[in-house]
């Protein structure tokens, strides 16, 4: 499983809905196992540059590239490229992820 993840900022506070209509069209390409769009809650003390981000999770690297390859995916970048200040994205396999797991939390 390949899961990507990519945040944005605005460059005018105003448009942070456009952005995220326009993100959100994402949710319709057939090849996400899993997507999520949402707004940055800005909860942390230190950093909150980030205004819209998006999850998703794909069965495989070859529905990864669908995905990106869909017409879907183009007419988002259309709505939200200009509008879009900071954009950081990362992907990772999920099996090669270092997972730890808390004895306090195993017993819950």
């Amino acid at each position: 499983m390949i899961r990507h993840i990519v945040m944005f900022s605005c460059k005018d506070r105003s448009d942070v809905d456009v952005i995220y209509r326009g993100l959100s069209v994402l949710t319709q390409i057939p090849q996400v196992a899993h997507l999520e769009v949402a707004l940055n809650e800005k909860i942390d003390q230190i950093g909150n540059d980030i205004d819209v981000i998006v999850y998703g999770e794909f069965a495989s690297l070859e529905d990864f590239r669908a995905y990106k390859a869909h017409p879907l995916y183009e007419e988002s970048i259309r709505r939200v490229r200009h509008l879009r200040d900071i954009r950081v994205a990362a992907d990772y396999t999920v099996s090669n992820a270092t997972r730890v797991q808390l004895p306090e939390l195993a017993k819950a």
